[in-house]
């Protein structure tokens, strides 16, 4: 249950004070299929839930029939729910804006996003690297 509370997507309007952040720009592992180019930031606690939060455009940039989704997750839980780029297996792009965070803290330590390929078998996703508060 607590994945899913995690998995939740938040809109976040307006400008929100952030801990800590910088660029994002992912790539799946084939190749160009997939990217994400955006930032990532931590909110203090009071802000939002806390959490890491991601904001930018996930990109299909393949017209190979795959589709390509971003997936997140703060410490200790499992990914989230996947954001496509709502546009299925056809090139193209879509906004993201998503806070991952622990439902039982004030804010979390770390978190970490990745872009994946939703292709034949297992998902093949890029390599995501931590990031800490």
């Amino acid at each position: 249950m607590a994945g899913l509370a995690l998995g939740a997507a938040f809109l976040l309007g307006g400008a929100s004070a952030a801990y800590a952040g910088g660029s994002l720009n992912l790539r799946t592992s084939n190749a160009n299929e997939g990217s994400f180019s955006g930032s990532w930031t931590f909110y203090p606690a009071g802000t939002g839930h806390g959490g890491f939060v991601v904001n930018g455009n996930i990109c299909d940039n393949a017209n190979d029939g795959n589709g390509v989704y971003g997936q997140g997750r703060a410490a200790g839980y499992d990914w989230a729910a996947r954001r496509g780029d709502s546009n299925g297996s056809s090139a193209g792009c879509a906004y993201e804006n998503r806070e991952f965070y622990d439902p039982q803290a004030t804010q979390v330590g770390s978190g970490q996003y990745q872009v994946c390929v939703d292709d034949l078998g297992p998902d093949t996703c890029g390599v995501s690297q931590v990031y800490y508060r």
